[in-house]
């Protein structure tokens, strides 16, 4: 008995071998101009100077004033990181709900006119801009422009993280909200919800257990972000461990990463604690009676 042909589509199949010539092709082309190399470990210089920085890590610094000094800046670096991550909570939120793009029937009805619609192409693309424009410019270059706006020391430092961590929170929490089931949406609407509402009842609970994910995993990323502000004058461990560096100490930048290393591990286990004890507690999701109260008592935004 013959077997049904499969059916094929060239055209599909060409494109995605197109596409993946060109992302290959893309790949080995900035591999030539970036000089990549893997022979260069086993050059013979390379292996002398691998071998030096090597031997020089061990045994790491353990002298009671630098290990006094190192934990100092530690404990600075997280709170650099701590303080960041909080003031960027602050401002990515509200923007956050102002760059979400809001849709819907019911919306379209309640938003019908060239006003409505010219403040909400304003808002959007606007928070979208400040966005943008926050996320775009590395740490780094917000610290030395902190440096230079209020001096050396943490204080930049901790500008620079909130600057940054805005605009990336700020598009992550606005993609959260949006990718929330529409139907719940309308659901929440047909209470007689306004937008506010629907943000703080259904967008909100509903992509709460991503939202913790992504605000710890940028509070331990900024934690790393704070080890390496110090190069520029911005305070944490990074001070110490530029001058280490500098200096060849390298026993110090055994004994700073090993310190480092710890820190991160510990922010780590804090940030599970943290998510396992929010995840576990009651729903605070109020009933369909006690939603339909509250509705009633926020502005319809």
């Amino acid at each position: 008995m013959r077997k049904p042909e499969q059916s094929l589509d060239p055209g599909f199949n060409f494109f995605n071998w197109l596409v993946g010539l060109a992302v290959l092709g893309l790949v080995l082309f900035s591999a030539g101009q970036t000089g990549f190399s893997p022979q260069a470990f086993l050059e013979a210089g390379n292996l002398k100077a691998m071998g030096r920085f090597a031997a020089g890590l061990w045994p790491p610094e353990t002298s009671p004033d630098f290990l006094k000094n190192s934990f100092k800046l530690i404990v600075e670096t997280l709170e650099i990181s701590v303080i960041g991550t909080a003031l960027a909570i602050c401002f990515a939120f509200p923007l956050s709900v102002l760059a979400t793009r809001v849709r819907g029937e019911e919306f379209s009805r309640q938003a019908q006119g060239w006003v409505p619609w010219l403040l909400r192409w304003i808002t959007y693309y606007g928070a979208r801009s400040v966005l943008n424009l926050f996320r775009g410019i590395p740490e780094l270059l917000w610290a030395l422009i902190f440096v230079v706006a209020v001096g050396l020391g943490p204080f930049p430092g901790v500008l620079a993280l909130a600057a940054h961590s805005t605009g990336i929170l700020g598009k992550l929490y606005a993609e959260l909200f949006e990718s929330v089931d529409q139907r719940l949406v309308e659901t929440t609407r047909a209470t007689g919800a306004g937008e506010l509402a629907v943000l703080l009842f259904t967008r909100l609970p509903l992509s709460l257990p991503v939202f913790l994910s992504y605000t710890l995993f940028r509070w331990e990323c900024n934690m790393r972000a704070a080890t390496v502000l110090g190069f520029v004058g911005a305070g944490g461990i990074g001070t110490q461990l530029i001058i280490s560096m500098k200096l060849f100490a390298y026993n110090e930048v055994m004994t700073l990463v090993a310190e480092i290393f710890a820190l991160v591990v510990l922010v780590d286990l804090a940030g599970q604690f943290l998510r396992t004890r929010i995840l576990d507690a009651p729903s605070p999701i109020p009933a369909d009676n006690a939603l339909r109260r509250l509705v009633r008592c926020l502005p319809k935004v």
